[in-house]
């Protein structure tokens, strides 16, 4: 056995050493803290209170954040504990004994060792930083923000699309600029979707949506007030996004699926189908994906496969995590001129000097080539109908008859094909 690969499984081991001590401690206190809270409840405190009392304070929105975060915990409690109940009664053909829990183990790891490992690293390294940092910032583009709006009720529905649209425009970067995608990659990662997903982000990508955040809710005017509050809102339902399959078969949550992001469009956002590869990039509002052609309707005769386009063991968390920077790196190193080596970082995922065939607008234009009734969403039959209307209002070109050349001629026009 080579050194190299030798070193390769030593270091796997040590993954997953790490990942049940990760698994085993976040677990005793998700499942400690979620009966503790319930049982504060049951006194008028807990979960009960942080319902009842925000009502009287007219605080509505905290009681609705309540609900949205309990609703959250219990089912990534459900998530975890049920797939591990099923795996344990499920039968395993003719393995038995040590090779059953063996087995129970692998796929405990593909569903979770991603979710526990990145959310030990993003607690361990930088969460305070990110946040002092967010602090830091705010007060320096606070100083070109051209107004500030009030705290009337229509201000907040105005605050929650201008955030939409920060959340759309640093999350449509993120998947079409090949630097910033190293970052987002991990998240996308995983080939099971579950609640527990949402904690699979590359620590360095905080950075980056804290700096759009900022500009573009300054820039609109959203008073500083409002910040937090939103933006938890938003993070809240991004995280329900996530719910899996076996929770929430279906996902599509009945009329709201016109109204709002459901699972259902967040689990064509994490498919790797052509068809729904690079859509769907808000998280609660479908306003901003609709108005720039980037909202995908779950179709129910395209599967959706979770994961990223390029070959990857999710149990190897070191290339899940570190794999996208890595590739970036020797391509950058590998490239020939100083342009190319630029156009690397900055251009999009699977874009090469030779040619851009593999990237995820090539590959969406391709396959819509042969199902072009599939990429079909009301904005095109809106825009379709709007322009068929406006050729409709267009009148017809007249072709004038020159009958006489006599200057104040009274003869009349006629159409062209109608002069005899």
């Amino acid at each position: 056995m080579s050194f190299t690969k030798k070193l390769n499984i030593n270091w796997r081991i040590i993954e997953n050493v790490i990942f049940v001590f990760a698994f085993g401690f976040i677990m005793y206190k998700l499942i400690s803290d979620y009966w503790l809270y319930i049982y504060h409840s049951v006194k008028g405190k807990g979960f009960i209170g942080d319902v009842i009392d925000p009502i009287s304070t007219r605080d509505y929105y905290k009681s609705v954040i309540a609900i949205i975060v309990m609703l959250n915990v219990t089912c990534v409690l459900w998530e975890i504990l049920s797939l591990i109940i099923l795996l344990l009664k499920q039968e395993s053909g003719n393995i038995t004994g040590h090779g059953k829990y063996k087995l129970i183990f692998k796929k405990v790891l593909v569903n979770y060792k991603p979710s526990f490992l990145a959310l030990l690293i993003v607690e361990l390294l930088p969460k305070l930083f990110l946040i002092h940092m967010f602090w830091i910032w705010l007060p320096h583009f606070q100083k070109i923000r051209l107004f500030t709006i009030n705290l009337k009720w229509y201000s907040w529905i105005y605050a929650y699309l201008c955030l939409e649209l920060a959340v759309w425009v640093y999350h449509f970067g993120l998947h079409r600029v090949r630097f910033l995608w190293c970052l987002h990659a991990p998240h996308h990662s995983p080939t099971e979707l579950n609640l527990t997903v949402n904690w699979v982000n590359f620590f360095a990508e905080g950075y980056y949506s804290t700096l759009v955040y900022i500009v573009i809710l300054t820039l609109f005017g959203i008073n500083p007030v409002m910040f937090v509050t939103i933006m938890f809102i938003s993070t809240t339902w991004g995280t329900f996004a996530h719910i899996s399959e076996r929770a929430l078969k279906n996902g599509k949550l009945g009329i709201l699926q016109y109204l709002i992001i459901t699972p259902a469009h967040h689990r064509v956002h994490h498919a790797k189908h052509p068809l729904y590869i690079d859509r769907n990039f808000a998280t609660a509002v479908p306003l901003w994906d609709w108005i720039f052609g980037t909202l995908q309707p779950f179709k129910e005769d395209i599967r959706a496969d979770y994961g990223i386009s390029r070959e990857l063991d999710v149990t190897n968390f070191f290339d899940l995590y570190f794999g996208e920077i890595v590739l970036l790196y020797r391509d950058v190193k590998n490239a020939r001129t100083l342009k190319n080596k630029f156009l690397h970082i900055v251009m999009p995922p699977g874009w090469e000097p030779a040619c851009s065939a593999k990237t995820a607008s090539a590959l969406r234009r391709d396959f819509l080539k042969t199902n072009p009734a599939l990429g079909i969403t009301s904005r095109n039959r809106i825009l379709s109908a709007i322009k068929f209307r406006s050729k409709m209002d267009t009148p017809a070109p007249v072709q004038a008859s020159f009958a006489s050349s006599a200057a104040g001629s009274s003869v009349p026009l006629e159409p062209a094909g109608e002069i005899v």
